[in-house]
């Protein structure tokens, strides 16, 4: 999944890769707001369409990731998975879910939302059973203040904390603690020119990962750059992306993406169903 689509989701271990796809749905605003701020002042913010660079009254998108071969030609569907998700009227959207090439639902995320449309509540499903959740408080002024994470067992495994936002209710910096108190890490993201960064550092301030995301006059992403820094080892990773194909709206509906070396490896075709005017 890219990072445009999610992100309180890409920070905890291998459960937080899915979580990750939460959080930087919070970080990914920061992406889009300057290409997508035409919506009128008295309209949110803060919605998902916004954040996710869709254009228009989307009800529905459907993500489907195809294997290719050296020369870009397409071949059989991806086995795992097909992305689905619905928005409402408002541009929020109440659940991400994600199935196989048999129609199995392998995860799905619920979103619950307080009433400005921030984040509320995020509880994660894998094979149908509940892997972990995240509770989010706000203050009066509506803007995040802390959140709480969960494991499978519903016991809370830490906190956040220190929580920075732009007035577009992305997330541009905070904390994570062990449930003992002990800082964990801490994360920053933001916006510079046709660049998003994300980094994530350890409780001594080493940088254990960053994100790099270029986008393109559309406001979609072309390029991302990730290293990952462990004890034994620093891992670099480029894609970029290619958009072969829009809607009317102006929204892609067919994506390649290329490794380091400039192969593609993988083309994603999209279908949106936009709600009918009344």
């Amino acid at each position: 999944k890219d990072i445009s689509t999610f992100s309180w989701i890409h920070f905890l271990h291998l459960k937080e890769q899915f979580m990750n796809r939460i959080f930087w749905l919070l970080i990914g605003g920061l992406l889009f707001v300057a290409c997508n701020n035409n919506k009128g002042t008295d309209s949110p913010k803060n919605t998902d369409l916004i954040i996710q660079n869709l254009k228009g009254m989307v009800q529905r998108t459907e993500e489907t990731s195809y294997k290719v071969d050296s020369t870009g030609k397409i071949g059989a569907m991806d086995s795992c998975c097909a992305s689905i998700q619905e928005f409402d009227a408002k541009g929020y959207n109440p659940k991400y879910l994600s199935k196989d090439n048999n129609g199995i639902t392998k995860e799905e995320a619920i979103y619950n939302r307080y009433e400005g449309g921030q984040m509320k509540e995020v509880v994660m499903m894998t094979n149908g059973k509940k892997t972990s959740s995240i509770s989010i408080q706000i203050g009066k002024d509506g803007k995040y203040i802390s959140a709480k994470s969960f494991g499978a067992d519903g016991k809370m495994d830490g906190y956040y904390a220190d929580l920075k936002e732009n007035e577009y209710g992305s997330l541009t910096g905070g904390k994570f603690y062990k449930t003992d108190s002990t800082l964990k890490y801490s994360f920053t993201a933001f916006f510079d020119k046709a660049i998003n960064i994300g980094s994530q550092t350890d409780s001594a301030g080493k940088m254990i990962s960053e994100n790099k995301l270029k986008i393109n006059d559309k406001g979609d992403v072309i390029e991302m750059n990730s290293t990952t820094i462990t004890k034994d080892s620093t891992i670099h990773k480029k894609e970029t992306y290619t958009y072969d194909s829009y809607d009317d709206k102006g929204n892609w509906t067919e994506k390649t993406t290329y490794n380091e070396k400039g192969k593609p490896v993988k083309v994603v075709k999209r279908t949106i169903i936009y709600y009918k005017k009344e």
